[in-house]
């Protein structure tokens, strides 16, 4: 009868043991399975950045540029003119910061 007893509780551990491998196995599959889906992410956010990128770098030149020229027209050559000369400035200085905004994504995003 010990025998018995002892042959089970040597099944019960195998079976445990295999049970473990499984689950670990099953993890590494899920997080391979993430870490493609994650460069798969990546690839198609850069394709479609890179598609729009000059429509966007050209608009947010362009503002800018008008921007700058609008704040330097009114504040230099209409002095009485109650143009937001600081807000056209602020909104200026932000876009050329989203342009290297832009491009800092662009190379964060970049297939490796």
């Amino acid at each position: 009868m010990m025998g018995i007893e002892t042959a089970l509780g040597e099944e019960d551990v195998m079976n445990t043991n295999t049970m473990a491998s499984d689950t670990d196995s099953l993890k590494r599959s899920v997080g391979h399975a993430l870490t493609v889906l994650a460069a798969a992410i990546r690839v198609v956010l850069y394709a479609i950045l890179a598609v729009l990128r000059p429509f966007i770098v050209a608009g947010l030149s362009a503002l800018t540029l008008v921007g700058l020229a609008a704040s330097l027209f009114y504040a230099l050559l209409v002095p009485t003119s109650h143009f937001p000369v600081g807000l056209v400035l602020i909104m200026s200085v932000a876009s050329a910061v989203s342009i290297v905004l832009f491009y800092a994504l662009m190379e964060f995003l970049l297939p490796q």
